[in-house]
Parts: structure tokens; sequence; C-alpha cells
């Protein structure tokens, strides 16, 4: 028997360059996002801006430490297949330095 009320829908792939975490009292932030040049031609001006788009993921925070303990588990076994992932925080970007910031907890709800 096939639940008319229950719909999935699958995104597009999204391959995130940069990590940001925020969070306040009973929410984390995980936004993933990525930065991309893009050239446009306007009436024979070319113009270069800047294209960034954000994949925000809203976790409580057992929710959270659940996804920390999955990460963990799988890099272990990730490791174990395909040998040491190197990391070297100090020639990395702020989502491998593991940037996070705590935002006020009486403000709106953090959208990207």
């Amino acid at each position: 028997m096939v639940d008319k009320n229950f719909q999935s829908k699958t995104g597009e792939s999204f391959s995130a360059e940069n990590l940001a975490v925020v969070f306040k009292k009973g929410q984390l932030v995980l936004d993933f996002r990525k930065t991309a040049p893009r050239l446009d031609n306007i009436s024979g001006d070319k113009k270069q801006t800047v294209v960034s788009e954000h994949q925000p993921i809203v976790l409580n925070p057992k929710r959270a430490k659940a996804v920390k303990n999955a990460l963990e588990k799988n890099i272990e076994r990730y490791e174990e297949k395909y040998g040491e992932i190197e990391y070297n925080p100090s020639q990395s970007d702020s989502a491998e330095e593991g940037e996070s910031k705590q935002s006020d907890p009486d403000s709106q709800d953090y959208i990207a």
C-alpha cells in the first residue's frame, strides 16, 4: 500500500567548499557554502560577479550529536579502508578550521 501523504524530494547534489556553524540554545545550523565567480555579458559590457550558494541544515542538539557520532564512525571506517586523511588546520579553509559562531539567543532564527 502506498501512503499518498508521504512525499520524498531529492535535491541537486551540492559540493560545498566552506562550512560555517552557528548556534543558539536548542539549535545548531550547519551552513554549507560554495562561492564561484561568474562573468556576465550585459549589453556588450563584461562584468564579473560572485555567486554564493548556501545549503543550511538546522538541527536540534541531540540530532547534531548523532550527526557528529555518525561522521566520526564513518571517517574511521574510511581511513581504515583508504588510509589516514591528511589534515593540517593551518592550511585549511574556515570550514575545516571549525569556524563557529554563537548567535544571540534572543535573535531570529539563522537564515542563509
